[in-house]
């Protein structure tokens, strides 16, 4: 069994605080550390940062108990060690301690030890003194580029990891996909009309009054962009100048917000009509009830495991990549949690309820475009800059009020 660290925070907004703000008892407005965008450095949050604790990772199916191909000897390990880094609170950890740790540990005998990811300064620190912990760490696949050119990590062995059932988008020289999620467009499950995607969500004249957006440029220009007519396939690199133009036109009615469930209190209460947002957010069981979900137009990002340079167990952590991206664990932390599989073949393990639930299910794989992490990679910095300061007009805005302008 995989060994959780003892100091591992259950941070979050309860079910019940959640329940209350969406049927009517209030809506949370920067409630707490839990939302707040602090991954590592690149300011680039994931939706695991903020997944409702309170709420157990119960199977849409029973996880497959079958072992896996490939991993029938329980000595192979035996003895040996694997520490792996991850945001290390809530119901994502306890899947993933389901659907990888523990499952890895019965299989290979070795004993994995779950360690919390302090973020990119712990990393490098890790490294650059010779005194490397980790084995394994979570981390958005966006900062896997800037990791790297620092030369924080280690190269995948693609000799160990199969990558030939794996989504190409998520098989990099330095990671491997974990799982992933989308950005896409809230509104109340009551809605009469459909917004078709971002050109709808510009409208001002339909879908209620008012719009939500994350403070944050990633995901926020390319929807600008859409809205203004160009296509998913020929986003990047983007045009700044027009992403700018397109968000000029809705930025007065535009609540910006920081913390990942605010888009969902905000189109529950009806404060804003639209909102862009984390599907594994509005799957939760209090927001299912009152928004769905379009996700035409949406952005599929990931999380991905990385191995730091250094890591003293690098071929056990080689090995139990190749294991967490295999059909049957993949299909398991899928039946735990609304992301979507790495592995191609986890979809033939899911429930086609469940399967159309999942971000990178074809049909919605199909309408959606992938996060640019390499062109984010090289323009994140100054756009976030450019970003605030577009949005600082008189004054800073505050959060859950609309920017000046």
């Amino acid at each position: 069994m995989a060994k959780r660290a003892t100091n591992l925070p259950r941070r979050g907004v309860s079910r019940r605080t959640l329940l209350s703000a969406l049927t009517g008892g209030g809506v949370l407005v920067g409630a707490g550390a839990c939302g707040e965008d602090n991954p590592g450095e690149s300011g680039r949050s994931s939706p695991e940062d903020e997944l409702e604790p309170a709420v157990a990772p119960t199977p849409t199916q029973a996880l497959i108990a079958s072992p896996v191909p490939g991993y029938l000897d329980s000595s192979r390990w035996f003895g040996r060690s694997l520490t792996v880094a991850s945001p290390g609170f809530g119901a994502y950890q306890d899947a993933l301690t389901s659907a990888y740790f523990d499952a890895f540990a019965q299989a290979t005998g070795a004993i994995v030890q779950e360690s919390v990811f302090a973020g990119a300064g712990s990393l490098r620190g890790q490294v650059e003194t010779g005194e490397v912990t980790w084995d394994v760490v979570i981390v958005p696949t966006a900062d896997v580029l800037p990791l790297a050119r620092e030369e924080l990590l280690t190269p995948i062995d693609y000799n160990v990891v199969d990558r030939t059932v794996l989504f190409d988008e998520i098989t990099l020289q330095y990671a491997v996909g974990l799982a992933f999620f989308s950005t896409v467009i809230v509104y109340p499950k009551e809605s009469e009309i459909v917004p078709g995607g971002w050109a709808a969500f510009w409208d001002l004249e339909r879908f209620g009054t008012g719009r939500s957006l994350r403070r944050n440029p990633v995901g926020t220009l390319e929807f600008a962009l859409i809205a203004a007519g160009v296509s998913p396939e020929g986003l990047y690199p983007l045009d700044i100048e027009r992403a700018f133009a397109s968000l000029d036109n809705i930025k007065a009615a535009t609540l910006f917000y920081e913390d990942g469930k605010q888009p969902i209190e905000f189109v529950a209460s009806g404060q804003v009509g639209l909102a862009s947002g984390w599907n594994v957010r509005a799957d939760l069981p209090a927001a299912g009830d009152v928004v769905s979900l379009q996700w035409n137009g949406g952005m599929l990002s990931a999380d991905s495991w990385i191995v730091p340079r250094g890591a003293p167990n690098a071929d056990v952590a080689m090995n139990f990549i190749n294991f967490a991206t295999r059909a049957i664990p993949s299909a398991n932390f899928s039946r735990l949690q609304p992301f979507g599989p790495v592995n191609r073949d986890a979809f033939e393990l899911l429930s086609p309820e469940r399967a159309e639930q999942l971000p990178n299910a074809p049909a919605h794989r199909a309408v959606q475009f992938v996060e640019g992490w390499n062109w984010w990679a090289d323009n994140r910095e100054a756009l976030t800059e450019r970003f605030e300061t577009w949005l600082l007009t008189e004054e800073e805005p505050v959060l859950g009020t609309r920017a000046a302008g």
